[in-house]
């Protein structure tokens, strides 16, 4: 047997083993479950405006850095109806620095849900401002705040 033989023969089964070893370790337990999956951090919050006549269900998804959906539900507090005949708008202030607030409008969907996509342009503390103005043109506010992870 050559020496080059032997030397891609030993380095070969060097190889093996190390492969059978690292698969070992990869599937081998310790007695853990598995973590599940990460899933998305949305937030979900329930409001009352500050004059206490809406109750206003308020999400962001999936409240990441980027495109978000923003969605508002909007009853009157003192009888549980949907309103569906506001004019909704959703101001973003970030908290961390000064950046600003931007505003988006959200588009009625019936039944009292508003929502449209906007940005959040970085990870953080945020404060979202819900501003509905009623036909009559009363403007009711309801105020939240989030932090936005990475």
């Amino acid at each position: 047997m050559t020496l080059i033989h032997r030397l891609s023969t030993r380095v070969g089964s060097l190889l093996l083993i190390g492969t059978v070893v690292l698969l070992a370790a990869c599937t081998s337990t310790t007695g853990s479950t598995p973590s599940p999956p990460t899933a998305t951090a949305a937030f979900h919050s329930t409001l009352k405006t500050t004059d206490g006549q809406f109750l206003v269900q308020f999400s962001v998804t999936p409240n990441l850095l980027g495109l978000n959906v923003f969605t508002v539900g909007v009853e009157d507090a003192g009888s549980g109806k949907p309103a569906p005949t506001m004019q909704t708008q959703l101001s973003t202030t970030m908290l961390d620095m000064d950046m600003g607030t931007d505003q988006v409008d959200l588009q009625p969907n019936g039944h009292g849900q508003y929502s449209s996509q906007g940005t959040l342009s970085m990870a953080g503390h945020w404060e979202m401002r819900i501003l509905l103005r009623t036909p009559d043109a009363t403007l009711h506010e309801a105020s939240v705040e989030l932090d936005t992870p990475t």
